[in-house]
């Protein structure tokens, strides 16, 4: 009896351990400078907010940052595992921006509060549905 409740317990081990295998790896990259209003104004107040949402708990947050926004962020702002999105975008000049990027590929790059708003945060909460099988 004992050995059939270990065996039936370490094959719903395997099954829970590839399902999240399968999951969706979703990642938040905002990218900002300090001089910047609009970026002052999210960080402030919404970024809180995003970092406590049940959404974060299923995604990984980068914060990129610029030194003006008088010059654009290019790849040596980025952290090493984000490179690529760096050579992906190229320079950038407007910010505040947030990209998503889910299983390695920018699904979303939206600049401004406004489109954080009506166009981010509605497709970060469909990338964590769907990866919750929720969709």
């Amino acid at each position: 009896m004992l050995r059939r409740l270990l065996a039936a317990f370490f094959c719903f081990g395997l099954v829970f351990a590839a399902a999240a295998a399968a999951a969706d790896s979703i990642a938040i990259v905002y990218l900002g400078t300090n001089d910047c209003p609009y970026c002052q104004h999210w960080e402030a107040r919404a970024k809180g907010e995003l970092l406590a949402s049940p959404e974060a708990r299923f995604a990984r947050y980068y914060e990129v940052k610029g030194e003006t926004l008088r010059q654009p962020i290019v790849e040596r702002h980025y952290p090493e595992e984000l490179k690529w999105l760096a050579r992906r975008l190229g320079p950038l000049r407007g910010v505040p921006r947030f990209v998503l990027v889910v299983n390695g590929e920018v699904a979303w790059s939206v600049i401004g509060t406004n489109n954080y708003e009506s166009v981010f945060l509605p497709a970060l909460r469909e990338a964590v549905a769907r990866r919750n099988g929720r969709s």
